[in-house]
């Protein structure tokens, strides 16, 4: 058993977390549907467990971008049997910069992490242009409106950036195709690329 707190439980490996897989899953069940023969890319994928389902789906392809090393710790083991599985240690941050022709996948899963970087359209449109086909996109149950704000602060800004997801994503070249209502008050939107 791997102590300290995690995002998600994983039964066996660490019990003490934040949410449940279950409620994390909560709205992806038509994108796991279809997800057979798919790439898929996972920012901010925590402890890999939702990354994972994608794999059991039938996804050819799952890399999970997390920055905390706890967490790659705990989704190494849990998803050891899932060997098109691959994680990659980095805040969003500074992968964003480092990668910008970013590599293109069929499915990106932008689950509740665009705020958490400074410039939280910044991650937004990095996400459009790492996805082929469709993104999930989870917002914090603070955003209003489509508005969403960055946790913190960058050094030296005079105020915290925000982004308006719905003129975002009509901008990258993306349509909202469903809105699925989940836990604690978030939703995931289903945006398929026109």
């Amino acid at each position: 058993m791997i102590g300290g707190k995690g995002w998600i439980a994983v039964p066996g490996i660490r019990e003490n977390a934040d949410r449940t897989l279950e409620e994390q899953l909560l709205g992806l069940e038509f994108a796991i549907a279809e997800a057979a023969g798919k790439t898929v890319l996972d920012l901010g994928c925590a402890e890999g467990v939702i990354g994972r389902e994608f794999a059991r789906a039938g996804a050819t392809r799952v890399l999970g971008v997390e920055s905390l090393p706890g967490h790659l710790e705990v989704a190494r083991l849990a998803c050891a049997a899932e060997t098109q599985m691959e994680f990659a240690q980095a805040y969003l941050q500074d992968w964003i910069p480092a990668h910008p022709d970013p590599e293109v996948f069929d499915l990106v899963l932008a689950l509740g992490i665009i705020h958490k970087v400074y410039d939280p359209g910044e991650a937004l449109r990095f996400a459009c242009r790492s996805c082929r086909d469709l993104l999930l996109f989870r917002a914090p149950a603070h955003a209003w409106e489509g508005w969403v704000q960055a946790k913190h602060r960058a050094p030296g800004a005079p105020a915290r950036l925000r982004v308006h997801v719905p003129t975002a994503m009509e901008e990258e070249g993306f349509a909202l195709e469903r809105k699925i209502a989940g836990a604690r008050g978030e939703a995931v939107e289903y945006w398929r690329r026109r």
